[in-house]
């Protein structure tokens, strides 16, 4: 009689839960016991993994038992219910499987490419936040490396956890359906989509979701031209749900995830597509794509899209609940990737002891990619036991290193043997121009994906730049296993900037050509600086801003010497490269826009500039600060380009740049790396006493801080004594009109 109270009881509680989640319109039929028992955990023991089978097989047994009883009673409209809902239950699992196998694995750097990693190991948490502008930033990608480590505390941005990105807030206890996150190119937005999808199907994350279809826009713009049902657009990409016969999503909790939308080819008229509600009627995919987004399709789904910061106005913003930033790595973050990526600690220890001398590559890598980039070509030194004084210090320096280390990786590949760097590049000049042709004609257009047509204009051969796959990316789209397209990219934006100005670059040494004319003249090597300055500035989305960056870094006699056997003899242009930065310096004195004048001397930076400082002070001084004030991304790249210059930085006397509070905070990593900081009379106030701690207790390099004449406060005071009391404090004087406090409190 236990044994059949026992079975009485499971039937009656598993028969309460399916009832209650199929038919939650219907009164409880099952017994008012088990209903009350639903939930009640106190007789359940752990099960191994047998019995946990067995369990599961029982519930799918209670399941059957069920809808045979409903078809008996000629309960045609539940029985066809329960059948369809266990349908979905069915290819819920299917799905997850799918996605499992699909998402588990990560090509680092080069998609479909080399040895694949378990994404759940190599993964390493982002740095995301919440809030920003949703207007365009036309700031170019790698001026956005990292916020200033030190902001007012106003200014501090929560962090989000990937799992967690749909919870609700603290300000909105609404549930939010419309997340637009952006990030620049290789800061790890499409890893992170590929990481909560996994999670998702692993069961170990965001369980209260039925379906996360997940999309990328490259796949979309290959339906350009096509129609469809918004049932018809799931099932073409997940057939699970077309073998399952699922059409009525709005049953369902669903996420659309959308990736890449500065890849969209779709035009994404908000304004110009009209109205589209039924789910089962054909349109184009531009025009769903919108109604889904407004929430005229399937109002109920969550959908989040990525993007680069450039095509983040293409949603509106009555279109976006919440905005997100992936920031990338923190200090801590990219320690773990590097020991992550290597796991011989020894090699590890020694590549992140080298980032951490290099103020430029430590903070280079804030994008994940470029810590994939740095350990590539770091690696290599390494292993061949180049000088570290050899090591590259620029961002031309690094990527020119970058192509040399895949060219012989290629070379051995193909050829079995290593050859020279000279002789590998006269080899393969041809491939490398041919795909620098594509860079730049593509770049013009900004375009960052191309197609087949694409490459015939440039008469690449696809089976030739397959086989330079560390250089070039071929990015197969299988549809439901019936046939491939094929899309094309280069593996990051800043590889296409680059490979664009080595083109231009050689170009014009070689014939004479400036490929930035239409007109195709011939004209002297100044006149291509110039003009590729002028254009710079004129665009509106800061797309060639990079790309001048390059180009001007290849007019160092050191990196043409590093590129000889592709770019041959180039001859000493000492005078073309004054001339340049006299030109570039002119244009800093005209009234430019933060985000112009930011590239500018990064330009100045690349050319070996040996007033960097100089010129940074003077911008900060003529009174452009107060009718443009930078924004984060702008700070931090000015501290990008004072930390990484050459320049001496032991004095730090904040007057020469601005004597406010919010400039000291701002430029506090500078301050960090100074032996002596100079802040008299830069009406300071105690909000920046705690962050002057934090430098103080440290372990900084600073030995002399002059703070007289400055307002600070007792509470002040006190937070500047917690720092002169660390043990990691190296200051030998202090000058303040306090200073008889401090001694009192010390």
């Amino acid at each position: 009689m236990l044994v059949k109270a026992t079975v009485q009881k499971f039937v009656d509680k598993e028969l309460a839960k399916l009832w209650g989640a199929h038919f939650p319109e219907y009164p409880q039929c099952s017994g008012s016991q088990a209903k009350d028992d639903v939930g009640k955990g106190d007789d359940e023991e752990a099960l191994d993994e047998e019995e946990e089978q067995q369990r599961k097989s029982a519930i799918k047994g209670v399941g059957k038992i069920t809808l045979l009883c409903m078809m008996r009673m000629k309960e045609d409209e539940m029985a066809h219910t329960l059948k369809s809902e266990t349908l979905a239950v069915k290819c819920k699992q299917k799905l997850k499987c799918h996605m499992m196998e699909k998402f588990r694995s990560w090509f680092e750097g080069i998609a479909k490419a080399g040895q694949p990693s378990l994404l759940n190991e190599i993964y390493t948490e982002l740095f995301i936040t919440e809030g920003g502008s949703g207007d365009i930033n036309n700031e170019h990608e790698i001026r956005q490396i990292q916020i200033a480590s030190r902001k007012p505390a106003k200014e501090e941005m929560c962090f989000i956890k990937c799992e967690d990105l749909f919870q609700a807030t603290a300000d909105n206890s609404q549930p939010i359906r419309r997340i637009l996150t952006k990030g620049v190119a290789g800061i790890g937005k499409t890893v992170l989509t590929h990481k909560f999808t996994l999670d998702w199907a692993e069961g170990k994350a965001n369980q209260n979701i039925d379906f996360t279809f997940h999309v990328t826009f490259r796949e979309l713009n290959l339906l350009k031209d096509k129609t469809f049902s918004m049932v018809e657009l799931v099932h073409h990409f997940f057939i699970e749900t077309k073998n399952a016969e699922i059409c009525n999503f709005e049953k369902f909790k669903v996420i659309f995830i959308i990736d890449g939308l500065d890849e969209c080819r779709l035009p994404l008229d908000f304004h110009k597509n009209g109205t589209w509600t039924d789910v089962k009627k054909p349109t184009s995919v531009d025009m769903l794509l919108t109604n889904l987004i407004m929430g005229n399709l399937l109002p109920n789904a969550c959908i989040w899209i990525t993007t680069r910061p450039a095509a983040a106005n293409r949603i509106p913003a009555n279109c976006v609940d919440m905005l997100t930033e992936v920031r990338g790595f923190t200090d801590s973050q990219k320690e773990e990737y590097f020991r992550k990526r290597f796991k011989e600690e020894t090699l590890a220890g020694q590549i992140l002891s080298h980032i951490k001398r290099s103020r430029s590559l430590y903070i280079m890598c804030y994008i994940p990619i470029f810590c994939w980039i740095t350990a590539t070509v770091l690696e290599h030194f390494f292993h061949t036991w180049k000088r570290q004084g050899d090591m590259p210090k620029t961002l031309t320096e690094m990527y020119i290193h970058f192509l040399i280390v895949q060219s012989l990786q290629e070379n051995i590949r193909y050829n079995g043997k290593r050859v020279p760097d000279s002789q590998w590049f006269k080899k393969s000049r041809k491939i490398l121009l041919s795909l620098g042709k594509l860079a730049f004609n593509q770049l013009e257009k900004g375009n960052l994906i191309f197609y087949k047509t694409d490459l015939e204009e440039c008469e690449i051969d696809i089976r030739a730049a397959l086989k330079y796959s560390a250089v070039f990316t071929q990015v197969f789209k299988e549809e439901c296993g019936l046939y491939q397209e094929k899309v094309f990219c280069f593996i990051h934006l800043s590889i296409q900037e680059f490979l664009a100005a080595m083109y231009v670059f050689w170009t014009f040494i070689n014939t004479g050509v400036n490929s930035l004319s239409k007109k195709k003249c011939i004209m002297d090597l100044q006149h291509l600086y110039n003009m590729a300055v002028d254009k710079a500035i004129e665009s509106v989305n800061g797309h060639l801003d990079l790309f001048l960056r390059f180009l001007l870094g290849l007019s160092q006699e050191t990196n043409q010497t590093l590129l000889r056997g592709l770019l041959g003899e180039t001859g000493n242009r000492s005078l073309t490269n004054a001339s340049t930065v006299e030109y570039i310096k002119q244009k800093l004195d005209q009234d430019l826009c933060p985000e112009k004048t930011i590239n500018l001397l990064n330009c100045l930076n690349e050319m070996g500039g040996r007033s960097l400082v100089e010129d940074i002070q003077k911008y900060l001084t003529s009174g452009s600060l107060s009718r443009k004030t930078p924004e984060p991304g702008q700070w931090a790249a000015l501290v990008f380009i004072l930390l990484s210059s050459d320049n001496e930085l032991d004095v730090f006397d904040l007057r020469k740049y601005s004597a406010s509070e919010e400039v000291l905070l701002r430029l506090l990593p500078v301050a960090k790396v100074s032996k002596k900081l100079l802040l008299s009379g830069c009406n300071l106030s105690e909000g920046c006493c705690e962050a002057l701690a934090s430098v103080l207790s440290q372990n900084s390099s600073l030995i002399e801080l002059d703070l007289s004449t400055n307002d600070l406060q007792d509470s002040g005071v006190k937070l500047i004594s917690v720092g002169l009391e660390s043990l990691d404090c190296t200051l030998e004087t202090l000058r303040s009109v306090l200073l008889n406090v401090l001694q009192v409190i010390i």
